[in-house]
C-alpha cells in the first residue's frame, strides 16, 4: 500500500477506464478532491492498444468521436488537437456483403437506387414510411424498423450496423435507447424520412485517433492523474456509518469519503453493494462476448476493392464473423506501408458458440471466411486475439425501469452515483460526456 494512501477523501471514484478518467480529469480542472481505486493494473478499461511488428493494434474501440462538447474540452484541456489524425477521405467507404462479394454501401438517393443491396420491392417499401403513425410507446429495434421500412431493409441494413455496435439482437434491444435519434425523429414528426428531408444541415461527427492510437490519450490521462490513481486496489464493499459513506478495500481497510462514483461494469457494481433489488436488476443487464482477431496482410496481393472503413456482416451471410475494419486503410500510419492491417470482430448474441472453440480453431475458421470475400495471395498473418468475456452491454427493453432504479436507489443514498457505458451510452465520447456532467453535479454540492 503507498504511503500516501489516503484514509478520508472527498470523492472515491471507482473504476479507471475512460468514464472514471474523464471525471477525474474534470474533477482536478475544478480543484476538488478526488482519488481513483482500479483493480486491475493498467487504466483505461476497455481502451487497449498493443503495438507488435510494427502495427497498432486496438483490442477495444478503435476510433473517437468529436460528437459533444465534453470531448472537445477534455482536447483542449490536454492541449493534443495538433495530435488528432482524422480518417483517410476513402474512409467514407463502407461496406456490406451481398453473394458473398463486397458491396458499397449508398452514400446518396441515387446510388440507392442503383444498388442492389435491396430489391426493388424493398425500395418502394420505404417509400411508404410517411404514412405510418408513430409508436406510443417504447418498443424493440426489429419491431419498430420493420413496421416502418420492412423487414428486407432491417435485416440487410440495421442488422449489420448494429452488429458492427452493440453484437447484439435486435428483438430485445430498445429502439428509444439503442437508437434514440431516430426514436426522436419518428416522436418529433412522424416520420423518419420527413424528418431527414427537414434536417438541412447533414452534419456528421468526424471519427479521429491518434499516432500511437487510443493509448496516447491514456498517456495524458496518466500524466496528470498519477498521483491520484491506485492500481490492483479492488473495493469489496460500500457501507454508510452516521450518515458518512465508506469504501472497503481488498486489504481490509476503509475510506472515508463524502461521495463515492461508480463508474465500473454493472456485473462488476453488483458484488460490492447490498441492495437486492438493485443487484437484481445488474444481473439482468446483458454482457456479449467478443474476439478481436488483428491479421496483417502482404497489400500488393489484395486484388479486392478494400479501399474504405469496413465490412458488415449479417446472419444470412452465414460468416463466422460480424465485421471487419481495414484498419490501415482507415488510418495508415498503423502498419507498416507494405502491409495491410484488418481488424476482425466475432463473438456477440449470435455468435456464442463460436467462441467456444480454441483460439487457433477461431483463427482457422475467421482466415476461411476471410478468403470467401476478399482476393488476396500470401500468407495471412495473425498477429493478435483478444476476448472479451463481457464486452457489450446491451441496451434491452429493461432499460428504462433499470435506469429508473438506479435513480431512486442513488437518490436514497446521498454521496452514491452510478455512471458508466452501460446506462450513459457505449461509445467512448458518452463515457466522456458522462464523466464530464457527474464532475459539473459534484461541483454543484460543494
Amino acid at each position: 500500500m503507498p504511503k500516501s494512501f489516503p484514509k478520508k477523501v472527498d470523492n472515491l471514484i471507482i473504476g479507471a477506464g475512460i468514464t472514471g478518467l474523464s471525471l477525474a480529469h474534470f474533477l482536478k480542472k475544478f480543484n476538488q478532491d478526488f482519488i481513483i481505486l482500479e483493480s486491475s493494473k493498467r487504466i483505461g478499461g476497455n481502451i487497449n492498444t498493443v503495438s507488435k511488428k510494427g502495427f497498432t493494434l486496438e483490442n477495444g474501440p478503435n476510433t473517437l468521436l468529436l460528437d459533444n462538447k465534453s470531448i472537445q474540452a477534455l482536447i483542449e484541456d490536454f492541449n493534443i488537437s495538433k495530435n488528432i489524425i482524422f480518417p483517410n477521405e476513402k474512409a467514407k467507404n463502407r461496406f456490406l456483403i451481398k453473394n458473398h462479394i463486397l458491396t458499397p454501401i449508398p452514400k446518396n438517393l441515387t446510388d440507392f437506387l442503383k444498388s442492389n443491396i435491396l430489391s426493388f420491392s424493398a425500395k418502394i417499401r420505404i417509400f411508404f414510411e410517411p404514412f405510418i403513425k408513430k409508436h406510443k410507446k417504447d418498443t424493440s429495434v426489429f419491431n419498430f424498423i420493420v413496421k416502418r421500412f420492412g423487414k428486407e431493409f432491417h435485416d440487410n441494413l440495421i442488422v449489420p450496423f448494429l452488429n458492427g455496435i452493440y453484437a447484439g439482437d435486435t428483438k430485445k434491444m430498445s429502439i428509444k435507447f439503442v437508437l434514440r435519434k431516430v426514436w426522436e425523429m419518428e416522436q418529433k414528426n412522424g416520420s423518419i424520412l420527413k424528418s431527414i428531408f427537414l434536417n438541412k444541415t447533414n452534419y456528421q461527427p468526424k471519427s479521429f485517433s491518434f499516432k500511437n492510437g487510443l493509448s496516447d490519450l491514456l498517456d495524458c490521462f496518466k500524466k496528470e492523474l498519477d498521483k491520484n490513481i491506485f492500481l490492483k486496489i479492488k473495493v469489496t464493499s460500500l457501507t454508510k456509518k452516521n450518515n458518512l459513506n465508506f469504501v472497503q478495500i481488498n486489504d481490509g481497510q476503509e475510506i472515508q469519503c463524502k461521495n463515492i462514483i461508480s463508474t465500473i461494469p454493472a456485473h462488476c457494481l453488483k458484488d460490492i453493494i447490498t441492495d437486492q433489488k438493485i443487484i437484481t436488476c445488474l444481473k439482468k443487464i446483458e454482457y456479449h462476448p467478443l474476439n478481436v482477431l488483428h491479421f496483417s496482410l502482404e497489400r500488393n496481393k489484395i486484388y479486392s476493392p478494400i479501399d474504405g472503413f469496413g465490412v458488415l456482416a449479417k446472419p444470412s451471410d452465414k460468416l463466422s464473423f460480424l465485421g471487419i475494419l481495414f484498419n490501415s486503410r482507415i488510418f495508415p500510419h498503423l502498419s507498416p506501408k507494405k502491409y495491410d492491417l484488418i481488424t476482425v470482430m466475432v463473438g456477440g448474441a449470435k455468435q456464442k458458440n463460436i467462441l467456444k472453440k480454441p483460439k487457433k480453431e477461431i483463427e482457422k475458421r475467421v482466415i476461411s471466411d476471410i478468403k470467401k470475400i476478399i482476393n488476396f495471395e500470401g500468407k495471412i498473418v495473425l498477429l493478435n486475439q483478444f476476448s472479451w468475456k463481457k464486452g457489450i452491454p446491451q441496451y434491452d427493453m429493461n432499460f428504462l425501469n433499470l435506469s429508473k432504479s438506479i435513480k431512486n436507489f442513488t437518490q436514497k443514498n446521498p454521496g452514491l452515483f452510478i455512471i458508466g457505458n452501460f446506462l450513459e451510452g457505449v461509445s467512448v465520447s458518452n463515457c466522456i460526456k458522462a464523466g464530464h456532467k457527474t464532475a459539473q453535479l459534484l461541483c454543484e454540492k460543494v
